[in-house]
């Protein structure tokens, strides 16, 4: 790290020749108590007005007693300037982190550090509705990709000093502001210093979203599934909090991620805890075996009508028997070629823009839909599994990416092996699931090791009356002492 030049003119040079080419590099030369001083920002991201009344203004009217270098920058930090978000900075690498975060920078020649002030002004998002996490009777508000509005969010729900957020700068050429979230003696200690460790740790030259921080606090056993939770949801996130996990925020994402994230955190929403109890709880198994049929149900039919249509009851055998006959492929064949198209489908839908995506939706109806079965490619019964199967990972929609990948393998195992195959697959996978254990917490708690007091809100929701007698913490769930698996 380059250390700034005591030199106003050589930190003045420094500057002009870093932002060379830089048209939104504003720097205006003064004099301020008989000393020469320059005034550093990047348009577009303070607030003129602020610049001018609380610091311009206030360093060129202030009448100094003495001309020492160190006694103008003490007074002006101390009794001139009016910004309350104040710094010292050394380093040119933290000057031009601070500049595109919305800061002034002032240099005083004889100084060999630099006074900036934060009067951000910058454009940014409203607080909207969560476009991805919809609900009913929740909060209706999600973050944004302003970290300073995310932090002041959780701090309106949370109001109390218990909530810390740690602050730090990652990234090798590129620093991007991370914020580590937890509150104070509900978290365990130690699972905040291993999140703390590995975001440090991690070799990022420069974050762009989430996700690449969230690949390095996630487990190292390969699956399916990920033991690293992400919401938009500022209410969602709070619950997560007072559970003792850890979030992480970062600047310019719009999602909070937050470990470790539970296998059974994929089937609950935020409407299960404003709806009455029997209602909660018929969701909850209806997304439980929405999970399980969208997984299975496609491998499974495959598998019972390659292999084992004893099983069948005589009428649907028929007719699983007179649509196979018109079509070419086989069982297998039909659902992998699908479930290809309906995925190709889905994503040319999301990626479109919205005045033609209506276009997609068309075309998929009549591809997927009447024409294929018509043209004698795909058999009815097949494409109602496929239909069925689509709709139904769509209830667990955090669950999708993991479903859309298994439902493939276990066609194949169907199709290859058998009903035998499926089975010994479901094994595996449950095999797998009860393997993750990120930062000593077991993946498949409160299951698997089965926790009663917990086991109120898993597969059906007990009243708040019992729920707030439970007082369950991810740390008491845990199996083994942090490790990095």
């Amino acid at each position: 790290m380059e250390k700034i030049f005591s030199s106003a003119k050589e930190n003045m040079d420094k500057m002009n020749k870093a932002y060379k080419d830089c048209s939104d590099f504003l720097l205006r030369e003064c004099i301020v108590g008989g000393r020469k001083c320059i005034v550093c920002v990047l348009d577009g991201m303070i607030n003129s007005l602020q610049l001018s009344q609380m610091i311009m203004s206030p360093l060129l009217n202030y009448k100094f007693d003495n001309d020492e270098p160190e006694y103008v920058f003490k007074t002006v930090k101390l009794r001139v300037v009016n910004s309350l978000e104040m710094d010292e900075a050394d380093n040119f690498e933290d000057i031009y982190f601070y500049l595109s975060s919305g800061f002034a920078a002032v240099f005083i020649d004889g100084v060999s550090k630099c006074l900036v002030m934060g009067i951000q002004g910058f454009v940014k998002r409203a607080v909207d509705e969560p476009a991805n996490e919809a609900d009913i009777k929740g909060a209706k508000e999600c973050f944004t990709e302003t970290l300073n509005d995310n932090k002041a969010t959780l701090h309106r729900r949370i109001k109390s000093p218990k909530l810390k957020m740690k602050q730090f700068k990652i990234g090798a050429d590129v620093k991007t502001s991370v914020v580590v979230c937890y509150i104070e003696s509900v978290a365990d200690a130690r699972l905040v210093a291993d999140v703390e460790n590995r975001i440090l740790s991690a070799p990022i030259d420069n974050i762009c979203d989430y996700g690449e921080i969230a690949a390095f606090l996630d487990s190292n056993i390969k699956s399916f599934f990920t033991a690293v939770g992400n919401t938009e949801r500022p209410d969602t996130l709070c619950s997560k909090l007072s559970e003792g996990r850890v979030a992480v925020l970062v600047d310019g994402s719009p999602f909070a991620v937050y470990v470790p994230y539970l296998f059974t955190d994929s089937f609950s929403t935020v409407d299960d805890y404003n709806n009455r109890p029997f209602y909660a709880t018929f969701n909850r198994l209806l997304k439980y075996f929405s999970f399980v049929i969208s997984v299975i149900l496609p491998g499974f039919y495959v598998a019972v009508g390659t292999y084992h249509q004893e099983l069948l009851p005589f009428s649907l055998m028929y007719t699983v028997a007179a649509a196979e006959a018109s079509t070419p492929f086989s069982l297998m064949q039909e659902a992998v070629m699908v479930l290809i198209l309906y995925e190709i489908m889905r994503e040319a839908g999301l990626r479109l823009p919205k005045t033609i995506g209506h276009a997609v939706s068309i075309i998929g109806a009549l591809v997927i839909g009447d024409a294929v079965v018509n043209a004698g490619l795909v058999g009815a019964p097949m494409l109602v599994v496929v239909a069925v199967t689509a709709i139904a990972s769509y209830v667990v929609y955090p669950l999708y990416e993991s479903i859309s990948v298994l439902r493939i393998v276990f066609i194949l195992l169907g199709g290859f092996t058998g009903i035998y195959g499926v089975m010994l697959g479901v094994c595996m996978l449950c095999v797998n699931i009860t393997a993750i254990d990120p930062y000593g917490v077991p993946y498949s708690s409160p299951v698997s090791p089965l926790d009663k007091k917990s086991m109120v809100d898993i597969f059906c929701r007990a009243g708040w009356k019992k729920l707030l007698r439970r007082n369950v913490r991810v740390q008491n769930m845990r199996g083994a002492d942090i490790n990095d698996d």
